[in-house]
């Protein structure tokens, strides 16, 4: 999960070797998680997960199949995926709900689905006029993002209910999990045809858990961006913004078109960066980003830069990134350096005290002080010994709450 001096050389996630060198290790997920993500009456985890480079992979068990899901931020926003599935099929089961399926203007959704869900290519004779409503149909037409909603969808008003709805149950309206877009989908198309207003819909939602996700608070600002804005909006505010900072225009060109991050990984990562704005080092982490090959790798990047962000907001000012062993490291204005690392699991043997050592050898000829090593997960008392030993000064373990929430 770490960051690229060079699109070639120094990649944000391949620098995750930093935290693992090999062996995989089984470990009960008892020892990695808190009790409330533990046991849940929507689904069932497997005993142990598999942890590599200190991220664990987690298996989970619901009525919706068998995933396994990377890391405990993904096993977070996938819990909160199912936990937002059963409020909607509460929201269902409603008189006001069934009333409005009835008589929705819109029609019923399952003779819809098909219409709204079509290929934005299948419509692109309906692009005509100007000004920021029509805009926005001429970029569903247009646009290359495969998460930006089709003409239907956006005419209809449909998509900025979806935004709505999936703010306030705490997940991204553009997720890839299909079970939630299509109960995303139906419940926002009754909604939409039949006058229904998301506070109504929760209205009828009771005693059901809140979100388990731990956000920061870039993240929560980017959230509602996400809420408030089509994807047309988003993505010109994303570019403007970085367009603010001193950074390669091609890169920002390239992250731009780089649609492995939906919009809401993408208004995140960018706000996030923001930020950061005064610290110098910012173009490692956009090269990083726009070269991510996958929806998983996308997620990892915008996670580590928030890491990063959230660090700057809860523990000192970032005056600059600089990265050792393929891995970036935070300076504050007093040269100390500081290593900020989102991780679940790291133990002993995995080669991370070695690397490490070294590296506060390095910071040293550098003219820098290695200062503390903040990380998200559990470490073993045996590997935190070596971290002290190798010259860093303490070691703070199980940072999420500090660092994360909002």
């Amino acid at each position: 999960m770490l960051i690229r001096k060079t699109i070639a050389s120094c990649s944000l996630l391949a620098a995750s070797t930093l935290i693992a060198q090999s062996n995989t290790l089984s470990v009960p997920v008892t020892d990695i998680l808190p009790p409330v993500l533990v046991e849940n009456t929507i689904y069932t985890l497997e005993p142990e997960a598999s942890v590599h480079k200190s991220i664990a992979t987690y298996t989970i068990n619901s009525r919706h199949g068998q995933y396994k899901v990377q890391g405990t931020v993904g096993l977070e926003e996938h819990i909160n995926e199912l936990l937002a599935i059963e409020k909607l099929e509460e929201m269902k089961k409603s008189k006001v709900y069934v009333d409005a399926a009835k008589n929705s203007a819109l029609g019923p959704w399952d003779t819809a689905k098909g219409i709204v869900t079509e290929p934005i290519t299948t419509v692109k004779e309906s692009a005509k006029g100007f000004g920021g409503y029509l805009a926005d149909i001429g970029y569903s037409i247009f646009s290359k993002d495969p998460s930006q909603e089709n003409v239907a969808k956006t005419t209809l008003g449909f998509a900025a209910a979806k935004r709505k709805l999936a703010y306030e149950l705490g997940v991204n309206p553009y997720t890839r999990f299909e079970p939630l877009q299509d109960a995303l989908g139906e419940v926002s198309w009754t909604a939409t045809g039949g006058g229904l207003t998301v506070t109504v819909l929760f209205s009828f939602v009771k005693d059901t858990p809140g979100t388990v996700l731990r956000i920061s608070k870039t993240a929560g600002s980017a959230r509602k961006l996400v809420r408030d804005m089509s994807p047309r909006k988003l993505s010109k505010l994303n570019e403007e913004t970085l367009m603010e900072m001193d950074l390669n225009e091609s890169s920002i060109e390239l992250l731009m078109e780089n649609y492995n991050f939906d919009p809401e990984a993408k208004t995140r990562l960018v706000t996030a960066l923001d930020s950061l704005s005064s610290a110098n080092g910012l173009q490692l982490l956009v090269d990083s980003a726009l070269i991510a090959g996958s929806p998983q790798k996308a997620n990892t990047i915008r996670d580590w830069v928030e890491l990063i962000a959230a660090f700057e907001d809860n523990v000192t000012p970032v005056r600059k990134i600089v990265i050792y062993s393929s891995a970036p490291f935070v300076i504050d204005s007093e040269d100390n350096i500081y290593g900020v690392f989102p991780a679940d699991y790291s133990a002993a043997g995995q080669g991370i005290g070695g690397q490490l050592a070294s590296i506060a050898e390095r910071i040293k000829a550098d003219g820098y002080e290695p200062a503390e090593i903040y990380t998200t997960g559990k470490v073993e008392a045996e590997l935190e010994a070596a971290f002290l030993l190798s010259g860093w000064k303490k070691v703070n373990k199980q940072v999420e709450d500090d660092l994360r929430t909002e």
